[in-house]
């Protein structure tokens, strides 16, 4: 077995990556810390890579690590000694690591997500609109927790509905940028969204609340549109916090996600174009999902998501509810529900077709 163990800071991290590693522990494994480590993660991360990634209270080093066999059934184990350190510089070891692994991810070697073969119906017909589902987190990024479920399992689970729904109707050419339990980089899934010239792109999420004695009262699914400034401060709140989920997996965002000026000026031109047909979608979906599903008080927002930033297509990110709530938890994990959902967001895109439709031809 090959692995590798390098830091990060800011949080401050130690990312362990192991080849050819499948997890078979509980999904609430890591949640709760002890000594130097306050949580850990793991997962899929890329191409025969599985990743751990510990968050440590204060800075750490990592001063020793052995492998060790056990018995004679070929088991092993792998031990980190993790020590306090004064200092918090990394080592060019660390970031030289830090570096090959974005670098490998930006460059597609991520674990491989396939789409669904296009019917061959649909397949000869340049008018088929092209949708991108987008099931949020993803592999070492497990998204929101619950009390029993996950956020990346909740949303992949609502994504594949939607994609079977939508796919089943034969009017339209459905791409996921996941279809399993990988993670897959936020600019990558702006990217598939390019790559494919989605005429809609929509994004799949679960909320949570940290603050415990409001989480058995806050409630509901929310459907939010791309804004510089966010509609009020939860949803700014939220957007930094899914816009740091690669940051969470020990990931970074290539250069190709910072725009200079010139390319911001462009990029604004062309999405004022497409943020008045985000909105319609986002009223649409609404409207449909009311009666399927339990809406928070102000459901419909804007925040400055980064999956969003897309100029060239319609995006919406949708969060169905909040994992921290009880009810809403049970009904995320309900297949039934799901079903209902997905139900409710295709009859949703087909409206949207029908009204904005002849845009796209």
């Amino acid at each position: 077995m090959e692995y590798q163990v390098f830091r990060l800071r800011t949080p401050d991290r130690v990312v362990l990556d192991i080849s050819n590693v499948e997890f078979t522990m509980p999904a609430a494994a890591g949640r709760n810390g002890r000594g130097l480590v306050r949580t850990f993660r793991f997962g899929a991360f890329a191409q025969g890579k599985a990743r751990v990634v510990i968050e440590t209270a204060e800075p750490v080093r990592v001063e020793a690590t052995r492998l060790i066999r056990e018995g004679a059934r070929g088991r092993h184990r792998l031990e980190l000694d993790l020590v306090p350190s004064g200092s918090v510089d990394l080592s060019e070891r660390e970031v030289a690591a830090a570096r090959e692994s974005a670098a490998r991810l930006q460059l597609g070697d991520a674990v491989p997500t396939p789409s669904p073969p296009v019917p061959p119906s649909t397949a000869a017909s340049p008018r088929v609109p092209v949708i991108v589902i987008d099931p949020g987190h993803g592999g070492v990024d497990t998204g929101a927790q619950g009390a029993v479920g996950v956020e990346k399992d909740i949303v992949l689970a609502v994504g594949r509905a939607l994609e079977r729904a939508l796919s089943t109707s034969g009017r339209y050419r459905v791409v996921m940028t996941r279809t399993g339990d990988a993670f897959v980089p936020l600019e990558r899934r702006m990217r598939i969204s390019r790559e494919h010239e989605a005429q809609l792109f929509i994004s799949l999420h679960a909320d949570s609340l940290e603050a415990r004695e409001l989480a058995h009262v806050i409630r509901g699914a929310t459907i939010y549109t791309l804004s510089q400034s966010a509609s009020d401060e939860r949803a700014r709140r939220l957007a930094d916090k899914e816009n740091a989920a690669d940051l969470l997996a020990g990931a970074h965002l290539s250069a190709d996600a910072v725009q200079d000026d010139v390319r911001s000026i462009l990029f604004d031109l062309m999405a004022r174009e497409t943020a008045g047909l985000s909105l319609n979608f986002r009223q649409l979906a609404a409207k449909r999902m009311r009666g399927n599903i339990q809406f928070s008080r102000d459901p419909q927002r804007s925040a400055n998501f980064l999956v969003l930033r897309q100029a060239e297509t319609p995006a919406v990110l949708i969060e169905l509810g909040y994992i921290s709530h009880a009810e809403d938890e049970r009904q995320m994990l309900s297949a039934e529900w799901q079903r209902k959902v997905a139900a409710a967001i295709t009859a949703a895109v087909d409206d949207f077709f029908a009204k904005s439709g002849s845009i796209f031809r």
